[in-house]
């Protein structure tokens, strides 16, 4: 059911409410969305379009999700809803006074229903805590990593989940304070959104030594760093803690952050040494990422281009050389071309020295490209 159709099943005056809910109901360390699920009205009529007044909204929270249901009543709009809690959260029973944003309700505000259900969120919070406080292995997994470098990693989500009888699960759903402002633009400006990395760690019982970690990031930062694929996070280590661990993740991500970076400023800078030697020859290169560069080239009446291809994570990794030659084809009848990996190369060097190796190297290596090129049978 789209959000159009949700909207239309509702009493306009509580419509509203939920239009906000749909539209910015995002809440959570990972700024995750609510959604709205089975509008119902309390009525007794046949068509209930334009009249539902109740529904249940899924929160996310702590890598797991909380289904809650909002009551209304349609005779009387203005007044603030009631709520049931799931199973999951039988003893969680807030007190009224405790909740201010209901204690106030103002009905003629469409944002106070989600004013309220972020309050609930943070009472939701207090009381996970509480229940930590009865396991004193956890309770001290959490407070060592609220208390590492003056409360770094203090946005964390916490949730014990009851598995059968006598298991008790714990999540800890943790924000990585990773600083992503620097990430060239042109990697991030078609993924709208947060800059956002969080750590979900959990544990199977509350008495176990070991987790699952899975880090999760926004599509912006995902897409920055090369996908889902490049992002390995070491295992958790048997009777590791999460105040060792945590930081050493946050370390890794800030080093591909970091490298991203430079990566980019060095790849800037070598392009501007290709086009400082080389610029009459230049037919075009990538003035957003500088990632590539195409140049063309005589020797002896012998015409070819080279394609330079720049790694993301240069200059740790080794640019690619490509030669193509202007007359001679090879299969195909495509442009005879050669792929050079291997040629002198230091990610140490700047990138004047890179371009000035690169045409020493081309002194010494296109002699032998002509003659392959040359010994091709067909001529264009």
């Amino acid at each position: 059911m789209d959000d159009e159709t949700i909207l239309e099943a509702f009493d306009p005056e509580i419509a509203k409410f939920v239009e906000v809910l749909l539209k910015n109901g995002n809440v959570g360390v990972f700024g995750g969305s609510i959604r709205v699920l089975e509008p119902k009205t309390g009525q007794y009529i046949i068509s209930q379009k334009g009249c539902c007044d109740r529904f249940r909204v899924q929160v996310p929270f702590a890598g797991s999700t909380l289904t809650w249901q909002v009551i209304f009543n349609s005779v009387f709009p203005e007044n603030p809803p009631d709520f049931m809690f799931g199973p999951q959260e039988r003893t969680f029973i807030p007190e009224l006074e405790n909740v201010k944003s209901l204690v106030n309700w103002d009905a003629s505000n469409p944002d106070c229903l989600l004013v309220v259900i972020k309050e609930l969120i943070h009472l939701y919070k207090e009381f996970q805590e509480n229940l930590l406080r009865n396991y004193s292995r956890m309770q001290f997994e959490y407070t060592s990593l609220l208390e590492l470098d003056t409360g770094k990693f203090n946005d964390v989500e916490l949730l014990l989940a009851r598995k059968g009888v006598r298991d008790t699960s714990v999540n800890f759903l943790i924000k990585l304070p990773v600083d992503f402002s620097e990430i060239p633009e042109f990697l991030t400006k078609d993924n709208p959104g947060e800059d956002l990395a969080v750590l979900l760690v959990s544990f199977q019982n509350v008495e176990s030594n070991k987790a699952l970690p899975q880090l999760y990031l926004s599509p912006r930062v995902e897409h920055a760093l090369g996908g889902s694929a490049s992002l390995r996070i070491p295992a958790f280590p048997t009777g590791g803690c999460l105040m060792d661990y945590v930081p050493n993740v946050c370390e890794l991500l800030e080093n591909m952050v970091d490298q991203l970076v430079k990566g980019y400023q060095k790849r800037s800078e070598y392009i501007a040494a290709f086009l400082s030697h080389f610029g009459r020859s230049v037919l075009e290169y990538d003035v957003e990422s500088f990632s590539k560069i195409s140049i063309m080239f005589e020797m002896q009446d012998f015409y070819f281009t080279m394609h330079i291809t720049l790694p993301a994570y240069f200059p740790r990794d080794q640019p690619e050389f490509m030669f193509q030659s202007i007359y001679h084809t090879g299969t195909h009848s495509k442009p005879y071309t050669a792929i050079v990996k291997d040629y002198p190369y230091s990610p140490r060097w700047s990138g004047n020295e890179m371009a000035e190796r690169a045409r020493i190297y081309l002194n010494e290596y296109i002699p032998e490209f002509k003659r392959a090129s040359v010994s091709q049978i067909r001529v264009r």
